[in-house]
């Protein structure tokens, strides 16, 4: 291999020489867990691993050779990828793979968990690729153990696997003791002097999901979020070319189309930015953890921002909906009377959805998604979750559906009374099941997001002590079962299909007419209307067209004296 000049004596140029020279040692097994027929524990004898939390290794160890010290001279190897500390225990994992623990009760090797393997694979796989060196064949996390099998995996202060054994103190493990509990190896110790600091989630480290549920996840939110954008980008432009059209309450579907399309925009950013670029944070040491109170990473920022904000408005924007609908169907307004308040209904929409967001701003609850890599709120926060996306949206939902229903009841009237007097009422009747269309569309994809997202809220509940919060429990963090990935899909997909309801109010003959006239006669001066009504203004159900009325007519003045002053009749 080619690899960039380095000092003869610098750390670097030893790793990849010792480590280069490791990819040729032929193994005598495939796997370092098929156990001889017969075996012992002995105390350690390689140096380099002696002040492990435990002294007794299985011999003999099937891996390369069997004595100890052969072991100890390819154990010299890896020093130099020790010396960069690149996992906080890169040490004890290398020494698990050449000086396996042996329990006194029951002689066999007991190595490293897989996900010990692969935590340390992410961090300083990097440092060997950029040497052109490959992973270490002795070092394949395929090879490595899952509970329940018997396996290792450190803490700061303890050594917890499948199992509970005895093992013989040594001097780290004692004196390590009196130090306080930290973070589990997957999880990043945010402030290692503050014991209520978080431990946030390595960046891409698979502590709730797998890689293949956010491979999942992350492909059809894409494809999802794409779709959504389109149909609410062409509801807003239809809008935006034939405004004189839509009034209210049918104004409200323009602003709700601009807040779903700007809302969808974060989940197609893993179209141009990575996963680690735009939802984690480095620390000095190197390693790097999902941001969690932190606005550092602008794309962080810039991502939450347009999906919590947006996606707040467009709910207000729904209410808004209805409640105008409400009035113009239930209480007879007309459009030039919700028109004359409409700089409330737009201080209530962009103001509570603003103020909202300065609250989160202000209290640092803004969070990466583990699932997604986007930040938004509650992701791994439950009081969060709950009291800034739970709670709003259901009190948007119920009000909405009220005001909804209220202003279907008095249309359903007017229907009646108007087949009682023998009107048509065809126009009345479209508009009704259009209406109904759109509300359909819009809340039972909400109503599924917030199923979705209380149990989210209980899953958090028992995740957010375990992993978040671990160091306040005293390190006793045993994590829960983990989630369904397919319900926290469920949640975003629900909420990337909200387009369509717009789609569905724009989408009719006038809408095609008003698209050729635009692309074809854009550039085209047309006459103007004679009709001083618009076609929004204009009633429901037209009275029939009356004649013209007939000129006045005076009556001529005549000189009698007696009705000189007589004013004229009108006729």
């Amino acid at each position: 291999f080619v690899a960039p000049l380095a000092p003869a004596d610098s750390p670097h140029l030893q790793m990849m020489n010792s480590l280069g020279i490791l990819l040729f040692i032929p193994l005598a097994t495939s796997s370092i867990f098929d156990q001889a027929a017969k075996g012992k524990c002995i105390p350690i004898d390689i140096d380099l691993c002696k002040d492990l939390p435990y002294n007794y290794t299985y011999f003999p160890n099937t891996i390369l050779h069997n004595d100890q010290h052969t072991l100890q001279t390819h154990t010299e190897h890896f020093k130099p990828l020790m010396k960069t500390k690149c996992h906080p225990h890169i040490h004890f994992f290398i020494c698990s793979v050449f000086a396996p623990m042996c329990p006194i009760g029951m002689p066999q090797a007991v190595t490293s968990c897989k996900s010990v393997c692969e935590q340390v694979k992410a961090d300083c796989f990097s440092i060997l690729d950029e040497f052109g060196i490959g992973w270490p064949e002795p070092l394949n996390c395929a090879q490595f153990p899952d509970p329940p099998e018997l396996c290792m995996k450190p803490t700061e202060d303890e050594i917890s696997g499948g199992f509970s054994a005895p093992r013989v103190p040594s001097k780290v493990s004692s004196s390590s003791s009196s130090k306080p509990t930290g973070c589990p190896s997957d999880l990043v110790d945010v402030d290692p002097h503050d014991p209520k600091s978080h431990c946030a989630f390595s960046c891409q480290s698979n502590v709730m999901f797998s890689t293949d549920n956010k491979r999942m996840v992350r492909s059809w939110s894409i494809w999802f979020a794409a779709a959504n954008a389109g149909v609410a980008f062409f509801s807003f432009l239809t809008f935006a070319i034939d405004r004189k059209r839509f009034r209210f309450p049918e104004r409200c579907v323009f602003y709700l189309s601009l807040c779903i399309f700007l809302s969808s925009l974060p989940y197609l950013s893993p179209l141009i930015i990575d996963a680690p670029i735009r939802s984690c944070h480095a620390l000095g040491n190197g390693r790097s953890y999902l941001s969690i109170g932190t606005f550092d990473n602008s794309y962080c920022l810039a991502s939450f921002l347009l999906n919590y904000f947006f996606s707040t408005a467009a709910a207000l924007w729904w209410l808004m909906f209805s409640f105008t609908l409400y009035l113009s169907g239930g209480r007879k307004w007309v459009p030039e009377g919700i028109e004359a308040c409409s700089s409330y209904v737009h201080f209530v929409a962009w103001g509570l959805s603003s103020l909202a967001t300065i609250i989160v701003l202000i209290f640092n609850k803004v969070d990466a998604s583990e699932l997604t890599a986007l930040c938004s709120v509650g992701n791994l926060n439950s009081i969060a979750l709950l009291w800034f996306v739970i709670v709003p949206r259901i009190i948007c939902i119920v009000i909405g559906t009220c005001f909804i229903v209220g202003g279907f009841a008095s249309m359903c009237r007017e229907r009646i009374s108007f087949r009682t007097r023998g009107t048509d009422t065809s126009k009345l009747e479209k508009l009704m099941a259009k209406m109904g269309f759109f509300c359909a569309l819009f809340i039972l994809p909400n109503v599924i997001e917030l199923v979705c997202q209380c149990y989210k809220f209980m899953i958090l509940t028992q995740w957010t002590r375990m992993t978040i919060e671990c160091k306040q429990q005293l390190g006793a963090c045993h994590r829960p079962t983990p989630p369904q990935a397919e319900i926290y899909m469920a949640a975003v997909l629900s909420n990337l299909t909200t387009g369509l309801s717009c789609l569905v109010w724009v989408l009719s003959a006038k809408t095609v007419n008003s698209w050729k006239n635009f692309i074809f006669c854009g550039m085209c001066s047309s006459a103007p209307v004679k009709n001083p009504i618009e076609p929004s203004t204009r009633p429901l159900l037209e009275p029939p067209t009356a004649p013209p009325p007939q000129p006045p007519v005076y009556m001529q003045m005549t000189t009698n004296p007696q009705n000189a002053w007589r004013p004229s009749k009108v006729v």
